[in-house]
């Protein structure tokens, strides 16, 4: 363990960026392996990989310095939120292409000027029933929704608790006092 402080500051900074590239190589192999729908499982699985990885070798490198048992678990929560943070990027490139759809139609609007291309003309390049249909099939698939006498019903579990976080957040930062 180095002595110098800048040097055991490095070691601390590197730590997250391990867990990082744990994650996306967790997330490549998975990928690979496990097709068909699963996209959303296997990144949070890739994820908690590297924040095992991070936690353990944070664990491990903190407690061996002569630091306050107060301060040992201010660095452990510190270095995990910045792996949560550099892990929330990467989960959001990965799903850029929910994005990608409406990118392409908005180009193929601004494309057509000066005479702006028609809604029956999109709807006709990209039929919203198919693309539902698509979205619904995949989200069945992957075990995030499940259907019931012809309804959709969301499953307990990963992308439900985002939901529900996600909800308290903007109840929390936007709901007037």
């Amino acid at each position: 363990m180095p002595e110098n402080p800048p040097e055991v500051a490095l070691v601390l900074l590197l730590v997250p960026m391990l867990g990082f590239v744990i994650n996306m190589t967790a997330h490549a192999l998975l990928a690979r392996i496990f097709t068909g729908g699963l996209h959303v499982r296997i990144q949070f699985v890739s994820f908690g990989l590297g924040m095992v990885a991070v936690v353990s070798l944070l664990v491990v490198l903190l407690w061996q310095l002569p630091f306050a048992q107060e301060d040992r678990i201010g660095y452990l929560m510190l270095h995990a939120m910045i792996y949560a943070c550099i892990g929330f990027g990467l989960f959001n490139v990965i799903n850029a292409n929910v994005s990608s759809l409406r990118v392409r139609m908005l180009k193929e609007y601004l494309a057509a000027e000066p005479a702006p291309l028609s809604d029956d003309v999109m709807f006709a390049r990209y039929p919203a029933s198919e693309i539902l249909a698509v979205r619904l099939a995949r989200l069945i698939e992957g075990q995030q929704i499940y259907t019931k006498d012809g309804l959709y019903f969301p499953r307990q579990g990963g992308v439900a608790m985002i939901g529900k976080f996600f909800a308290f957040l903007r109840r929390l930062l936007l709901s007037k006092p």
